[in-house]
């Protein structure tokens, strides 16, 4: 499925993080995100994949049927939210 950077950007704004985080925990640049998204370049699909990764494992969803779109899976959200709460308690002791 193709994904566009307004896509990407939704995603961002469900989620309410900056393309700095994002970049952050997809590990890939700040300007390879802020470019895509613009529509000013496209990415390689390795740093792609990263990026779509990354969303997808905080909840997000891209359909691309009838319509472009992006939503959020409340459940998915949740477990992500659940597993960095664990993670930081384990890292406070």
């Amino acid at each position: 499925m193709k994904v566009s950077g307004a896509q990407v950007t939704a995603a961002r704004d469900l989620l309410r993080i900056t393309q700095v985080e994002l970049a952050d925990a997809a590990e890939v640049s700040y300007r390879s995100v802020l470019k895509f998204e613009s529509g000013e370049a496209e990415l390689r699909p390795s740093t792609l994949q990263k990026i779509l990764a990354e969303l997808e494992r905080r909840g997000i969803e891209f359909t691309n049927g009838t319509g472009i779109g992006v939503r959020l899976n409340f459940e998915k959200a949740a477990q992500y939210s659940r597993s960095v709460a664990q993670a930081r308690n384990e890292a406070d002791r």
